[in-house]
């Protein structure tokens, strides 16, 4: 099974909303070559809001790889900040800025109820409102077969959601989220950042 693959035909995945913000931001953005550059090499040397800079100048090949490299982690525990970096299921590159303004005005991160094992958490969203319980443990990511951080959410939101976490830096988790709808192969949605 390969998570990272987008399952179905591109035209199923994309929402109305998704075609036309990325139709507006592609015509309004200027081509930047220097950064397309830099972000085709992932390398998180800061910390904290630093960190997540860097992790969003990353593309999505440069933060797979990344990714794929990294050790699962120490279990996170308490409240972490959080940030959306891109719509991988949007199907439109020049999307990303928006979603990423658009997400982070509702999404703020994650609060860890966990030891060693697992444990749960609460997405925080808006000013501070705890919503959407998930359980929190180690599992094999399906992509590589190697351990990572499993997050998994009620099934609400139209399928299985299931996030999937590995510790780029001490308390730097970049993460894939993936929806499982039935009787269909997980499909990616989104990637995150979280940390202190």
């Amino acid at each position: 099974m390969n998570i990272t693959r987008v399952v179905r035909s591109a035209r199923r995945r994309r929402s109305v909303v998704a075609l036309a913000l990325g139709a507006v931001v592609a015509l309004s953005l200027p081509a930047a070559p220097a950064q397309a550059a830099a972000a085709r090499q992932c390398v998180v040397r800061g910390d904290g809001e630093r960190a997540a800079e860097e992790l969003g100048r990353c593309d999505r090949v440069a933060f797979d790889r990344l990714f794929r490299q990294a050790p699962a982690g120490r279990m996170p525990h308490g409240p972490m900040r959080g940030r959306l970096l891109r719509c991988t299921a949007c199907g439109q590159p020049a999307v990303d800025p928006v979603f990423g303004l658009l997400a982070g005005a509702v999404w703020h991160g994650k609060v860890f109820h966990t030891d060693e094992r697992g444990g749960h958490l609460f997405q925080v969203v808006g000013p501070e409102l705890r919503v959407i319980r998930g359980e929190v443990g180690y599992a094999a990511y399906p992509d590589d077969g190697r351990e990572a951080i499993r997050i998994v959410h009620p099934r609400d939101m139209g399928g299985l959601v299931t996030d999937w976490m590995r510790e780029v830096r001490p308390g730097v988790y970049a993460g894939v989220t993936t929806l499982t709808e039935e009787g269909h192969q997980p499909w990616r949605v989104a990637d995150f950042v979280l940390h202190r």
